[in-house]
């Protein structure tokens, strides 16, 4: 699947760190598939899913230090990463694993064995879990901790290292939540075949009762099916037709008591952006809209600053759309329209994961009671009433 490095991969880590469940969603979505050059050195399935689990794993890791990979684009750190968990549990494939300085055997090693606790603590029931994590030594937690270590019997995991895992649980969250995002990729079991059935009658009846299945379908899917997180998005999606004419229309209707400037600078770089938007020509837009927004004196930063987001969305590139929402600081003017595109983000980077579904719904109820536009709130309620399972 294509997609953007243009941000850098500072992007990604900053949202392990601030973010680590929708960060982990964010990978998933956009790396997974690539996972398949570890499929190719010879490992199975199941080794494949499970080194790019452990990439992820060092990727926050290093996200909590504040370890960022310069110079080196998201999707090959993780495949520089994968390629070394591999190489540390085969060792035939130790000539994949390209030299980095952030890759470092004995944090690998460790990442490895504590994930073995990991999965094991993953087999207890959440009580348990919550409890170990939170008071491992406690009375309360004894049970839990002798379960543990009955799951750990047979592994080959040092004890400092299983106390190291239980105080990790940053950790254990982010192995948690691609174990979660990792379900969307493993496929699903087989039913069995019906066996033949050889009375005629019974098959008359069986076509009829088929045929009344696709009607009721059919109607189901027509009046009473939920819309897909594709659907939603290109409903709810309405980008402006002109830049120049949202940016007028916008300063028109500015009722504060200190009305914003309109210079002649931004009127005519705007004009420029617009002039290339309206073509569709979006890549050659964004320009004028950068040396605005590389001035820091200009007066309609914040207005570039949208529309970089917005041309980032019909570029289909969410992650740098929502980076360009957040450099807006003028909350009073446009803090509506940023929840708004915001959730449209939300919308697009689901759509390559359905199991977004419900983090989608929470940023569009947590979005409504900052949009006042009767319209667009209408059609955000609408939205999260279509998003509910």
């Amino acid at each position: 699947m294509a997609h953007s490095e243009a941000f850098s991969t500072k992007a990604y880590f900053d949202s392990l760190r601030q973010d680590a469940q929708f960060g982990t969603s964010v990978l998933y979505s956009l790396f997974r598939s690539e996972a398949q050059h570890l499929a190719e050195l010879g490992l199975s399935k199941a080794e494949t899913a499970h080194c790019f689990r452990l990439a992820v794993s060092d990727a926050a890791r290093l996200a909590r230090a504040e370890q960022v990979p310069d110079g080196t684009p998201m999707g090959d750190f993780l495949k520089e990463l994968g390629k070394a968990h591999a190489s540390l549990m085969r060792p035939e494939l130790a000539n994949a694993w390209s030299e980095h300085p952030l890759l470092d055997e004995a944090s690998l090693r460790q990442t490895q064995q504590k994930a073995v606790v990991w999965s094991a603590v993953e087999s207890l029931e959440p009580s348990c879990r919550e409890q170990l994590f939170k008071a491992p030594e406690s009375v309360e937690a004894a049970p839990c901790a002798q379960a543990l270590q009955e799951a750990l019997s047979d592994k080959d995991v040092p004890k400092e290292m299983q106390v190291a895992a239980i105080r990790d649980a940053d950790g254990f969250r982010v192995w948690h939540y691609a174990g979660e995002q990792e379900q969307a990729y493993q496929p699903s079991t087989p039913t069995q075949p019906l066996p033949e059935e050889t009375n005629q009658n019974v098959w008359r009846w069986a076509v009829l009762a088929l045929l009344g299945i696709i009607a009721v379908y059919a109607a189901y899917q027509f009046f009473f099916r939920p819309k897909t997180i594709a659907e939603l998005y290109a409903n709810n999606f309405n980008p402006p037709r002109s830049l120049l004419s949202d940016w007028e229309e916008r300063y028109s209707a500015n009722t504060s008591d200190a009305p914003v400037r309109i210079t002649e600078d931004c009127l005519l770089l705007i004009r420029e952006a617009d002039a290339a938007y309206q073509a569709g020509k979006l890549r050659n837009a964004m320009d004028p809209l950068l040396l605005i927004v590389l001035d820091t004196a200009a007066a309609c930063q914040a207005d570039a600053w949208l529309y970089l987001g917005i041309i980032q969305l019909r570029l289909k590139d969410p992650i740098t759309a929502m980076q360009c929402f957040a450099k807006i600081e003028d909350l009073e003017r446009f803090g509506e329209d940023i929840y708004w595109y915001q959730v449209m983000a939300y919308l697009q980077i689901a759509q390559n994961n359905p199991h977004q579904r419900e983090r989608v719904a929470k940023a569009v109820e947590l979005a409504i009671p900052n949009i006042k536009n009767p319209q667009r709130r209408a059609q955000a309620e609408a939205l999260l009433e279509n998003l509910a399972p």
